[in-house]
């Protein structure tokens, strides 16, 4: 039995729904994925500075541990001469 022209516009208005359905969902998903993705980007974005606030940190108390160091130095060459 071969489908009728009804059959046949009844299949395609069910086709032509779930495709409907089908953007709109992708549209929805689409926009978290986006906040989402907004939101990572500021977390790494803030991530990086404090990378680079700890690196200058870091150097500083990599320089004062030197000075220090060489005082050190300075005071135990003192007390050998």
């Amino acid at each position: 039995m071969t489908p009728s022209a009804v059959d046949k516009f009844t299949e395609l208005e069910a086709r032509i729904v779930r495709t409907i359905e089908l953007v709109k969902s992708t549209r929805m998903e689409k926009v978290a994925v986006e906040k989402e993705l907004t939101m990572t980007r500021k977390s790494v974005e803030k991530l990086e500075r404090e990378i680079e606030e700890l690196k200058q940190e870091r150097e500083l108390v990599k320089n004062r541990v030197e000075s220090l160091l060489d005082n050190l130095s300075e005071i135990t060459e003192e007390s050998v001469v």
